[in-house]
């Protein structure tokens, strides 16, 4: 019975040191996109009557890419019709999520009503954090990424 208890503490040290590199090499890998200079910026912004949508009033979309047309970065700002304002800030490797930081703020701007990081290996989510109370599920924030990777694609083509 000791083994067991002592073998599953192990492995379970063994796991979240694992996870806690991974997480660490992803925040690297953000701060290296972040530092790239060889990267192009494509921006792209939507006014209410070109969205077609009762949800959001405006869009602005940053794309960062590389000569290949490979995309590494995606960051969107949205206004809902009620005027809060969104933030998603996505990160790519090899056109697969690895980090992903959703904000929301309140009527204002000047506060956070969600805030939340989500670190992710594949599909698997590693790590999330969490600043305030309200959250968006992993995999509604990996779909959030596809639609946006996909704009990604064709807003370079």
């Amino acid at each position: 019975m000791k083994k067991t208890i002592v073998i599953s503490l192990l492995l379970g040290f063994l796991i979240s040191c694992g996870n806690s590199k991974a997480v660490s090499d992803i925040k690297k890998y953000v701060i290296q996109i972040d530092n790239r200079t060889d990267l192009t910026e494509l921006i792209s912004e939507f006014k209410p009557e070109e969205l077609k949508t009762d949800l959001i009033n405006e869009v602005a979309i940053q794309v960062l890419k590389d000569s290949d047309e490979k995309i590494f970065k995606v960051s969107a700002e949205l206004v809902q019709k009620d005027g809060i304002p969104l933030k998603y800030i996505f990160y790519f490797k090899n056109e697969v999520l690895n980090f992903a930081r959703m904000t929301e703020f309140n009527q204002t701007g000047k506060d956070t009503v969600m805030d939340s990081e989500y670190y992710f290996d594949g599909s698997e989510l590693l790590k999330q954090i969490n600043r305030k109370k309200e959250e968006m599920e992993a995999e509604t924030v990996r779909q959030v990424s596809e639609f946006y990777l996909v704009y990604g694609k064709e807003a370079t083509d």
